[in-house]
């Protein structure tokens, strides 16, 4: 996927993330960010720093639009600093080198596992930060596993019907 179409999808997910999911009220219990995509679907070749600084950009976006004090911006940069490291633990070297963005990945499995973990440690520091508490743990708990279901639902829906389309 080249540039242009990149700056699209995040522009797209955007829209969708500010305009649709933030106004989606669960009981508070349900959390759905789809645009950390944009981060997980990022080349893997980019330089750590870009991706760093990237992650902090794509969460101070979030964060300005609904007023969070950079609790957004903590978590994405959060799962940037994760995301290499990640993908060197469950991928051989061959995968890497294949990786050009996750939008070239072709087993479900593999991404699904991918989106699985960098979302969960996403919604556990978006979730704990927003606590700021531990008296509540069971309640917090049940917000970060709701809310990283959720969040994996949409994003491997959007994944399959917008990026995995255009591939084939």
């Amino acid at each position: 996927m080249n540039n242009i179409k990149y700056l699209i999808h995040v522009a797209i997910l955007y829209i969708i993330q500010l305009t649709i999911l933030d106004n989606i009220q669960l009981h508070s219990y349900i959390y759905i960010n789809i645009y950390i995509l944009a981060i997980l679907t990022l080349p893997y070749n980019y330089k750590k720093t870009t991706v760093l600084l990237l992650g902090f950009l794509f969460g101070l976006i979030v964060d300005l639009a609904n007023n969070t004090m950079g609790i957004h911006a903590a978590a994405t940069t959060f799962i940037a600093y994760l995301r290499p490291r990640l993908l060197l633990m469950i991928s051989n070297r061959d995968q890497i080198d294949d990786i050009q963005g996750a939008q070239k990945v072709s087993s479900f499995s593999w991404f699904f596992k991918y989106t699985l973990l960098l979302t969960t440690a996403f919604n556990i520091v978006l979730i704990m930060a927003e606590a700021f508490t531990f008296t509540n743990w069971g309640i917090t708990l049940l917000r970060i596993i709701c809310s990283t279901l959720a969040s994996c639902f949409f994003i491997m829906l959007y994944y399959f019907i917008a990026l995995k389309k255009k591939q084939d």
